[in-house]
């Protein structure tokens, strides 16, 4: 007899199915951890930057024009230049209209902005594609005291900034 009986084909599409439904929540996830990993190295960088203004400047930076005089921080439009801490897209290999997977190359992007009081810097950084919400990043950097953290979110629960040590009570 040649070939395949249905009922051999029927198993095999199914096995092939139920592999399928396991390894690709997998590979999502894991997919979102290497861009959260990407987007915590860049927040680390940004902390650097900070001390090193304040250092370089002996003033506190007040905006990514400012932080773009010590290390140009790449967004997908070129380097950040606004004259503000508002939210920014942060580049990365995956990020931009030219995403070949996506027909939105944005929902592989993360954004991030930056706020400070009182010497003490908070960074966040989110991811634009809502099934990610949770893979986000925060960081903090006290310029008091020369503390800092950063914190990931996982598939169960997003990272808080009252999670940082660095973060002072009240604030």
């Amino acid at each position: 007899m040649d070939g395949f009986s249905l009922v051999e084909m029927l198993i095999t599409v199914s096995i092939i199915g139920i592999l399928a439904a396991i390894a690709l929540p997998q590979y999502f996830s894991q997919v979102q951890k290497t861009r959260q990993n990407e987007t915590a190295a860049s927040l680390s960088q940004l902390q650097v930057t900070i001390a090193a203004f304040v250092d370089e400047m002996g003033l506190l930076p007040e905006s990514w024009a400012d932080l773009n005089k010590i290390t140009p921080l790449m967004t997908i439009s070129g380097p950040a230049v606004q004259e503000d801490f508002e939210w920014i897209t942060l580049a990365s290999a995956t990020c931009g209209k030219t995403a070949k997977r996506e027909a939105n190359g944005e929902l592989n992007c993360y954004e991030a902005y930056v706020k400070e009081n009182d010497q003490l810097y908070t960074l966040e950084a989110r991811s634009k594609n809502p099934r990610a919400s949770t893979y986000n990043v925060v960081a903090c950097l006290d310029l008091r005291n020369g503390s800092s953290d950063l914190r990931k979110g996982t598939h169960n629960a997003v990272a808080s900034v009252a999670d940082l040590q660095c973060v002072r009570n009240g604030q």
